[in-house]
């Protein structure tokens, strides 16, 4: 069955070009003009390669990708964003929300092949797959048989070992035959050595009276009865007298120890409230220290390697303090006043300028949240690695709310103010707060 490939770009020309080149490797394609369409054919279709656009109306490439790899029916096809988009920090986007990597428009036809190539769409050698195959056979035939062996030695030995013992138990068993029997033997000749012993002492020998040895056993057992019942009795005595005294001990212990507990109970509880209260004023000094920069330039990223270092040092006082819990990240964007700068976009008005003559005074609500969560590579995989490197201890949650929600009111209107006066309440505006939430124990 051959391969398949999904374009999805809202420009028409885009999508034949990347097609025609597709082609060339035998690849059926298919093609949505939407990132909404692109989730419909997902529903039912599974292509071996997805080439994403950015920009496109409705939902972009971005959100896209989110929800493709957040689906984990879709979550192992591979995307490659395919876009003008270009730059260090579009990439570490792009890979930080599931992308492979980034083709620009302008994509030569080998570029499109090392993709097809190393995402193994195209080019598996299956002659070298049997090889191994064979090879792997080979070994584990060879391991069989080494096992067989071992196994037959194996049974050997405890066979060995078995005999060995039955034989010791056998001896063992026949010497304890002929001391019971030796034992049996003795006692039975016993009494007829005393019948000998009498039958040798003669008639003329006086016997005892039978009564008389009769009454002086009788009395001796009952003498040693008597004697038995005193000490008895004497030493039930004792023992209740000496269960009094424990108990009276072990009543005594008992208070002693009940009151020692109530007290180191008390202590415990002082000690516990004391240390949630030290926990607390830790982890609010260390927010409140991460927050004391949390101020950015207008050309900065806000999530870039100042911050990262920020939270670098954050996440070590947490490690410490064995916090367990959430580091919320929550970004906010200046409606800064602005001038056209060319092709190069907008940078800052000259202080001097009336804010009323601003070309442009902030962005619009979607593009300043999409600039609240820009962030550099480096930031992207310590948070993606945040997981392994606490053991799951730290979770970190990244919010952006534009210009959603100033710290400061601008003024009424821009007529009144200079275009320096307006950027300065836009630069306090500009920063990123970090909250921490502690897991309830």
């Amino acid at each position: 069955m051959g391969k398949t490939a999904l374009i999805v770009d809202d420009s028409r020309t885009a999508r034949i070009v990347l097609q025609q080149m597709l082609e060339t490797h035998d690849l059926e394609v298919d093609t949505a003009e939407s990132a909404e369409d692109a989730l419909a054919y997902l529903g039912d279709k599974r292509p071996d390669i997805i080439f994403m656009d950015h920009l496109m109306p409705g939902m972009d490439g971005f959100e896209a990708v989110s929800a493709i790899k957040n689906n984990p029916a879709t979550a192992t096809i591979p995307i490659m964003m395919y876009t003008a988009q270009k730059g260090e920090v579009y990439v570490g986007q792009a890979r930080a929300l599931g992308a492979v990597g980034v083709l620009p428009k302008k994509v030569e036809p080998v570029e499109v092949s090392k993709v097809l190539e190393t995402l193994r769409v195209i080019g598996r050698d299956a002659e070298q797959r049997v090889n191994i195959d064979d090879t792997e056979a080979k070994a584990a035939s060879g391991d069989d048989a080494s096992l067989e062996k071992f196994d037959q030695d194996l049974r050997i030995l405890i066979q060995d070992l078995f005999d060995q013992q039955r034989a010791i138990l056998r001896r063992d068993l026949l010497d304890s035959q002929k001391e019971i029997a030796a034992r049996v033997a003795d006692e039975i000749r016993s009494p007829e050595t005393d019948d000998d012993d009498v039958k040798a002492s003669g008639p003329g020998r006086e016997m005892p009276d039978p009564l008389q040895v009769v009454i002086a056993v009788l009395a001796v057992i009952a003498m040693v009865f008597a004697w038995l019942y005193w000490q008895r009795e004497q030493g039930w005595r004792d023992i209740q007298q000496q269960n009094v005294r424990l108990q009276y001990a072990l009543d005594e212990q008992q208070a002693v120890e009940a009151a020692d507990t109530l007290q180191l109970q008390h202590r415990l509880d002082d000690y516990q409230r004391a240390l949630d209260s030290a926990y607390t004023v830790a982890l609010d000094t260390i927010e409140w220290g991460a927050n004391q920069s949390s101020l950015y330039s207008f050309d900065e990223l806000p999530l870039g390697n100042f911050r990262l270092s920020v939270l670098a040092e954050l996440s070590n006082h947490l490690v410490a303090l064995d916090f367990h819990g959430l580091v919320r990240i929550e970004s906010h964007v200046g409606n800064f006043c602005m001038s056209l700068a060319g092709p190069d976009g907008y940078v800052l008005a000259v202080a001097d300028l009336p804010a009323l003559q601003c070309d442009r005074i902030g962005f619009e609500p979607v593009e300043a949240y999409e600039r609240g969560l820009q962030q550099s590579v480096a930031f992207a995989n310590f948070i993606n690695l945040a997981d392994e490197r606490t053991g799951g201890k730290i979770r970190y949650e990244i919010i952006s709310l534009g210009n959603s929600n100033p710290l400061f009111d601008y003024p009424a209107t821009p007529a009144a103010v200079s275009a320096s006066v307006w950027n300065a309440i836009a630069a306090n505006n500009n920063r990123v707060d970090v909250s921490l939430f502690p897991d309830e124990q």
